[in-house]
């Protein structure tokens, strides 16, 4: 007697013990304010941007039409995540139907985004669609506090924003004439960012296994509707491969399984604590990792000009300067004393 019972562990209705408290990490809203990013976050960030760097040398290895290259590319993702959360332990919580719709809808902005994107490739150059990207940190700065309640315009970061369009000039070397080629690569860097906006809003309550599923499957469904349309307006005789070759389903493997599966997972869950605009910021990068490992794996190092070595070292410095021009915005004003 006097001994305090011990209160009994929740159970589910199978007689389980119930999933353990979720423990407190300091995490406020998850577009604003303080998070819990660490050296890891920032690290893992960076491989994740270092990945999709890769995804412009595989898009150069496989020789498919840019929509049908996109539809291989999630459809294969979309597959191998239903095997992921079917042998995720402990078993993933079935999605509401409500958020299904909203997720498959996000994901058709998804394909959106991915389809503009090697659209501008095709009807410019690489260097046009890389300075029409670099717009997605001025997107985030003026897009998210339009679309987050609580959500300040930075100053700052307009400021980065504007400096890295200026690096990533430096980096693809000015050859910049392709006008409808630079609209449609700062449109998809838009419609990329406004998704990525959204996206964060899911991070609170969904897996990112589960967030990237019903995402692909969108993407897949967009990029099916304008592979087919493609198809059906082109000649008889021009008409575009649709079944790739033996080598083409070696890279897409590769690209589904590493630069999507993986690469996109981490992104979603890395959202659960960093930024859109710190995302954008170091996504940044992803030019700089591409021609580098283009140099390394393809012979482009010759093509390397001093400029492009200057950009580099620009975007480095403003994403390193981002954390620390970010504690400044949070720290508060010092007390004045009053005159007289």
């Amino acid at each position: 007697m006097g001994a305090r019972r011990q209160a009994p562990r929740s159970r589910t209705p199978r007689g389980e013990p119930g999933p353990p408290e979720r423990p407190a990490t300091g995490r406020t809203h998850p577009m604003h304010g303080a998070r819990t990013s660490s050296a890891i976050d920032l690290a893992k960030l960076h491989f994740v941007v270092l990945l999709w760097g890769f995804t412009s040398i595989l898009g150069h290895l496989i020789d498919l039409p840019s929509a049908v290259l996109v539809f291989y590319r999630v459809t294969m993702a979309a597959a191998m995540l239903a095997l992921l959360i079917r042998l995720a332990r402990p078993r993933l919580p079935r999605t509401p139907p409500a958020a299904v719709a909203k997720l498959f809808a996000n994901g058709l902005l998804l394909g959106a985004h991915w389809y503009s994107f090697f659209l501008a490739v095709h009807i410019a150059n690489p260097s046009v669609c890389m300075l029409g990207m670099a717009t997605s940190a001025l997107w985030t700065a003026l897009l998210e506090p339009l679309m987050v309640r609580g959500r300040r315009h930075r100053r700052y970061e307009f400021a980065l924003g504007a400096i890295m369009i200026s690096a990533i000039a430096l980096v693809a070397g000015g050859d910049f004439q392709y006008g409808a080629g630079l609209a449609v690569a700062i449109a998809s860097s838009g419609i990329g960012t406004t998704f990525s906006i959204i996206n964060a809003r899911f991070t609170r309550s969904h897996h990112h296994y589960s967030i990237a599923f019903h995402q692909m499957l969108g993407a897949a469904a967009f990029s099916a509707l304008i592979a087919a349309a493609v198809w059906f307006a082109s000649p008889a005789g021009g008409k575009p491969s649709l079944v790739p070759d033996a080598a083409d389903w070696g890279w897409l493997f590769l690209l589904a399984s590493c630069c999507t599966v993986f690469a996109y997972s981490q992104y979603i869950e890395l959202l659960r604590r960093l930024s859109v605009f710190t995302v954008h910021l170091s996504y940044n990068l992803e030019p700089v990792y591409g021609i580098l490992l283009a140099a390394a794996l393809l012979g482009d190092h010759k093509d390397l000009s001093p400029t492009f070595y200057l950009g580099t070292a620009i975007i480095a410095l403003a994403v390193f300067a981002h954390p620390f021009l970010e504690r400044q915005s949070r720290r508060p004003p010092t007390p004045t004393a009053p005159a007289g």
